[in-house]
């Protein structure tokens, strides 16, 4: 009898240690998990729906943490714009040099970048994560409305839907300072590039006109210091 009771505490006992450590139960289908505890730190292995895991840093009282994040592509649209701030020679602003592109931009991220941004100090919590992906959206947006700038520049026929989206990513290959994450969708859903033709037509015709009338000026005033 006595070993009976023995046997059935140690099922008991093994039971409870199975259930607090089992860290899988607690993750929903559409998150993940991190672990993190005061002897170990953080854990790299996360925890992930569908994958058994079970953690003994739980077994001890207050030891250990589980920080959860959502595990789904982040979606987003950007507006990237601004003006070169001309001016006509009379010193009214000139519209021509604004510019604007509108971008839609997914990313995919594994649990593993997301211990990686974890271990980091880069987020802490859902809140962190979403606006890491907000910063890294608005910085691979600006890099590509730049390259658009640029091209834009040096040839007046380019246009920005005539780029391929490996050209693309080859010209922002530093959005790689973001090694967590991969893009899915990267795509120009909108634009006006800057009137470079027009405005140094009107800014040359502006020139000759200011040159053309401080001559007549010029001539005008000489003759009459000539008939006086």
């Amino acid at each position: 009898m006595k070993y009976k009771i023995f046997f059935i505490l140690i099922l008991i006992l093994g039971g409870v240690a199975f259930y607090f450590g089992w860290t899988q139960i607690q993750v929903k289908t559409d998150e993940c998990a991190i672990v993190q505890s005061k002897f170990k730190g953080v854990n790299e292995t996360p925890v992930v729906p569908g994958k058994f895991s079970w953690n003994w840093e739980f077994l001890i009282p207050k030891n250990a943490s589980l920080t959860k994040f959502k595990i789904k592509p982040f979606n987003t649209t950007k507006k990237i714009s601004g003006n070169y701030q001309s001016y006509d020679l009379n010193g009214n602003y000139s519209d021509l040099l604004n510019y604007y592109f509108n971008f839609s931009i997914s990313f995919s991220y594994t649990p593993e970048a997301l211990v990686s941004l974890f271990q980091d100090n880069l987020i802490s919590n859902n809140e962190d994560l979403n606006q890491y992906l907000e910063n890294a959206a608005d910085y691979i947006c600006q890099l590509a409305a730049d390259y658009y700038l640029r091209r834009s520049q040096m040839d007046s026929s380019f246009n920005p839907e005539s780029v391929k989206r490996d050209e693309l990513v080859a010209a922002i290959a530093s959005y790689k300072d973001f090694p967590e994450l991969d893009i899915n969708i990267f795509a120009l859903t909108d634009f006006k590039l800057p009137n470079y033709n027009i405005y140094n037509m009107v800014k040359y015709q502006g020139i000759y006109n200011s040159k053309r009338d401080s001559a007549s000026e010029n001539a005008a005033n000489e003759n009459m210091g000539s008939e006086s």
